[in-house]
């Protein structure tokens, strides 16, 4: 029997791509059937979410790093010791206006 691809969406509002070649396949309960297309489009966009989710952790990560490496600063550590503490390197995190 030929392979048969299925696209689902799951109640949490995850998706799957299921493949087989079983004659009468069965589908996961809960689950509703898609097209393809629905299926990437609602891929891409919670890979975009993922995406963002990330990026904004990274923002995060980056300005708490920042703000430690700022108050040793202020409180006279050697930049280098600041920059080894904090895990903030001025020159590898640029300033963008």
């Amino acid at each position: 029997m030929a392979e048969q691809t299925f696209y689902y969406e799951y109640p949490d509002g995850s998706v799957t791509e299921r493949v087989t070649t079983a004659a009468v396949p069965t589908h996961p309960d809960g689950a509703t059937l898609l097209t393809t297309d629905s299926y990437a489009e609602k891929k891409a966009a919670i890979e975009a979410t993922r995406a963002q989710e990330y990026a904004d952790i990274q923002a995060t990560e980056t300005a708490q790093k920042k703000a430690a490496y700022d108050a040793l600063i202020a409180a006279n550590f050697d930049p280098a010791v600041a920059a080894t503490l904090s895990g903030y390197t001025p020159s590898a995190n640029p300033v963008v206006s």
